[in-house]
């Protein structure tokens, strides 16, 4: 079974004959070429997100999850160098909420870095310039503020249908 294609060249119609075994592989060359693409231009064009995640324990890994204002949610997990493996997608407007109430917060919070065995954070980036509030240590808890705005996010974050990014 051939597919049979019409190319037109110099006002000549040209019949090409294209195996569907071959038609898939285009049309997965093409998919996977486009999502890549789009990803590390994504990645690369993102200047301004916000990070919020937990980490520690026995195993000591960390899951981050990461809102870009395009709406685009990056999960990664890890130990030190986070892999974001997994991605999901909200409304541009929540997103840029997000992004705009934890900059306001992080921006009022003086620096604040008390993690403790289990820890959790919340931060955003924007043109290299990080801020992160992390908290976990018991003797120095967080405000009722920013654990309720991590509550709101995480809220958020973990309800969505994430897919592999390929």
């Amino acid at each position: 079974m051939f597919r049979s294609t019409t190319l037109m060249l110099k006002n000549q119609a040209v019949g090409v004959l294209v195996s569907p075994v071959r038609l898939m592989e285009i049309k997965g060359i093409t998919l996977f070429l486009f999502t890549f693409f789009v990803l590390i231009f994504s990645a690369s064009a993102q200047d301004t997100f916000v990070s919020i995640g937990s980490g520690g324990g026995f195993a000591g890994t960390a899951t981050v999850y990461k809102v870009t204002p395009k709406g685009l949610i990056f999960k990664g997990e890890g130990i030190g160098d986070i892999k974001f493996t997994l991605c999901g997608k909200i409304k541009k407007a929540r997103a840029k909420q997000i992004i705009s109430q934890v900059t306001d917060q992080a921006r009022a919070t003086t620096e604040f870095q008390h993690p403790g065995n289990l820890y959790y954070f919340i931060g955003y980036t924007e043109n290299e310039k990080q801020q992160t509030i992390t908290w976990g240590d018991a003797d120095h808890p967080v405000s009722d503020e920013i654990e309720k705005l991590y509550e709101d996010v995480h809220a958020t974050v973990r309800a969505i249908n994430y897919r592999p990014i390929h």
